[in-house]
């Protein structure tokens, strides 16, 4: 690869020098935050030999060159446009500058709920769970075990406030520890409990002459933001006029007692009617338009999707759920049916398209779609070809349609396509799964016959199988067997939590949750790259397999931190051979997740890429089996 040539391509494509606000580059993707976008031509990129897939997501455009080489693309890029290198996380602030107040709010909000939906799916499949169980009558309401199974389910609602707080005090500046005991403060034991204070009377109390209402926010949404929100000002205003040694002592006491106040006389009531105003609204809106509001709903989630807005919607979402007078999250599943529409698209576009480069990415981003997860269908193949976008929009629209008729909810946020089942209501998952199959089904016919303008080109897919007959000269065996560089658990590569690797971007391969730190040599070969951050490693084989171990996933941001290497680039290793010591907690606590994916990023030049084992695996057992052409 001519990097320099590539870089100066890519340079011109999305709009020169003056264009780039700032770039910064990842194991894989060089992360552009541009200046006008659209001055970017993403379709010549994407046909760009050297360029995996390109997509714009989160304010930056993004360009998957692959490992080892996008390095070495940037280092071009940095010299020949004079470009300052910047962190990924410094490129994601910017990106955050470049979005409109709209797309920064759902972003905001999206930091704030993103981290605590692991706490509502829990308690919303034990709702299901606990449902399905009376439902059947293998449980009874007044049981001992359905009392704590209540419990269980419900305590991730009322406690929200905490967890909400915590959350967002990192978002707004706030201190984390006081945002909780502020969370703490609007459910307190000594206020009546919203969930069940019903039609009673509400206790008041007067203080310096105004009447408190001595009703909690246990499951409330927006006064704890605000309350948050405003801890952050109060909190700094105060830092910056207390003397160094009383900040530890003077600036919490301060910032609690006025906040608390602020929040149980103002923001509480405020943020309560506002929150109820809105849930209260949709509901409205749900029983009254009926199939209609369905249909807007589900034809119009993917157009919101784009714009990144949809994050906004956990909180929404949250608030349904957290709302005694409703309690269900009806929205949820017209958004799976969306997605899963999204997913039917993509896969007529595979079927259709004579485009061998399209059809590789048509088929695991339709099928991630499945699992909710669609991002690459929509910017990779249904966007840009439009009338699949459309058709999905159909699709969509159909299931949201039926979903409203069925009067189908889920219990939790956060899961949608096949995994939403785990958390549909028990009475309606005959409804839910008739939903999916009208929205993939309707997707997937509405594309074939709206049809689109395919993208074959035999110049390219001729120039590509040239480049795969030169690079495959040299291969004289058979096979190539690759080792578990990690002890832990072998899960397939569709299950990273990161799309890039699912829908194999950078090729085939299978991934490790580990379960100790140490990272063995998979393979005898040479180390081709040693990532600056030692979060990732290329080595080389003498049969030419190229082989990544990325530990980790987002875990480039930690800058190195945790990460002890033992070679260097240009070094031989043997199988077993020791590479890196990685403080597993430490990325548990700074990373996205410990999942380590082991990819053969050469794919294409191989017959096939053949798993060996999955579950349970020690060091040096033969996990990937390559086999040549």
């Amino acid at each position: 690869m001519d990097y320099s040539k590539v870089a100066k391509e890519i340079l011109e494509l999305v709009g020169g020098e003056k264009n780039i606000e700032t770039v910064a580059h990842c194991a894989t993707r060089l992360r552009f935050v541009l200046k006008d976008e659209s001055k970017a031509n993403k379709k010549a990129v994407e046909k760009l030999n050297e360029v995996k897939g390109v997509f714009s997501n989160s304010g930056q455009f993004q360009i998957i060159i692959g490992q080892g080489a996008v390095n070495k693309v940037y280092k071009e890029l940095a010299t020949i446009a004079n470009i300052k290198e910047s962190s990924t996380s410094e490129a994601k602030k910017m990106a955050m500058k470049n979005m409109n107040p709209l797309q920064r709010f759902a972003r905001m909000l999206s930091n704030i709920f993103v981290p605590i939906i692991p706490a509502i799916v829990a308690s919303g499949l034990l709702m299901g769970t606990l449902g399905m169980c009376t439902t059947f009558g293998w449980l009874e309401g007044d049981s001992g075990l359905f009392t704590l199974l209540n419990m269980f389910s419900n305590a991730a609602f009322i406690f929200l406030p905490i967890l909400i707080a915590f959350s967002a005090a990192k978002e707004f500046g706030a201190n984390p520890y006081l945002a909780a005991a502020l969370g703490g403060i609007l459910i307190h034991p000594a206020l009546q409990n919203a969930w069940t204070l019903g039609g009673g009377i509400e206790k008041t109390i007067t203080v310096f002459g105004m009447e408190v209402g001595m009703v909690g926010y246990q499951g409330t949404v927006l006064p704890i933001l605000f309350a948050v929100w405003i801890m952050g000002y109060v909190e700094r205003s105060i830092r910056k006029v207390v003397p160094n040694i009383l900040d530890i002592i003077v600036t919490p006491f301060l910032t609690l007692m006025i906040t608390g106040f602020i929040s149980l006389l103002v923001i509480g009531p405020f943020g309560r009617l506002l929150g109820d105003g809105i849930s209260v609204g949709l509901n409205v809106i749900y029983e009254s338009a009926g199939a209609f509001a369905g249909l807007l709903f589900g034809g119009l989630y993917s157009s919101i999707v784009i714009t990144g807005i949809h994050h906004s919607f956990h909180a929404i979402e949250a608030g349904l759920l957290a709302n005694p007078e409703i309690g269900r999250n009806f929205l949820l599943p017209i958004w799976s049916m969306a997605n899963v529409a999204q997913g039917g698209a993509a896969f007529a576009v595979f079927f259709k398209t004579k485009n061998k480069k399209l059809k590789s990415i048509a088929l695991p981003a339709g099928t991630s779609c499945l699992l909710g997860i669609t991002e690459a269908a929509i910017f990779g193949v249904n966007l840009r070809l439009v009338r699949p976008f459309i058709a999905a929009a159909i699709g969509g629209a159909l299931g949201g349609a039926y979903m409203v008729l069925m009067n189908v909810a889920m219990t939790a946020v956060g899961v949608t396509g096949i995994p939403g089942t785990a958390i549909v209501e028990s009475a309606s998952m005959i409804n839910y799964l008739i939903g999916l199959v009208i929205a993939f089904g309707g997707a997937f016919i509405a594309t074939y016959i709206l049809g689109f303008k395919d993208e074959a080109s035999n110049e390219v897919e001729e120039d590509i199988k040239e480049e795969v007959e030169e690079e495959t000269k040299e291969v004289k065996v058979n096979s190539q067997v690759i080792v578990s560089p990690m002890r832990g658990k072998a899960i397939s590569i569709e299950e990273v939590p990161d799309n890039t690797f699912a829908n194999k971007f950078l090729g085939d391969g299978i991934a490790i949750e580990p379960e100790d730190g140490l990272v063995v040599a998979p393979v005898d070969g040479t180390i081709a790259h040693i990532f600056e951050t030692k979060h990732a490693i290329a080595i080389k084989t003498e049969t030419g397999v190229e082989l990544l171990i990325h530990v980790g996933i987002d875990t480039v941001k930690m800058n190195g931190e945790g990460f002890e290497a033992f070679i260097k680039a240009g070094d031989k290793v043997k199988a077993g051979d020791k590479l890196l010591k990685v403080d597993l907690d430490l990325v548990k606590e700074k990373a996205k997740s410990t999942i380590t994916p082991i990819v053969v990023t050469n794919t294409d030049n191989f017959e096939s890429i053949e798993k060996l084992k999955e579950g349970k695996v020690d060091i040096k057992d033969e996990v990937i089996k390559v086999n040549m052409k």
